[in-house]
């Protein structure tokens, strides 16, 4: 990482994550915004491994699910145990 600003971005960054202040989604937002506007950042060719080496160390996935991942996520659980109800008789005064 050549870009001595964005290793300072990161640094700050990854200290905000580890405290629950900054998403790691976010986080990787933030850092794709910086390098869209360096030219530093844009002429390092290590830059990719690097970013993707980062992803891994914060465990942020490379792409968001499409519409279709997601409701196929959202099927009914299916519950191990059933639970059997029991009937109580309200007693009579």
């Amino acid at each position: 990482m050549q870009c001595k600003r964005l290793q300072s971005l990161i640094r700050d960054w990854y200290h905000e994550v580890r405290n629950y202040t900054l998403s790691p989604l976010k986080m990787m937002e933030l850092v794709e915004k910086h390098i869209g506007g360096c030219k530093i950042c844009q002429e390092d060719q290590d830059l990719p491994l690097e970013l993707d080496q980062l992803r891994e160390l914060i465990r942020v996935p490379y792409s968001f699910p499409s519409k279709e991942e997601i409701h196929a996520g959202l099927e009914e659980p299916e519950y191990i145990y059933e639970e059997e109800t029991e009937e109580t008789e309200e007693e009579e005064y």
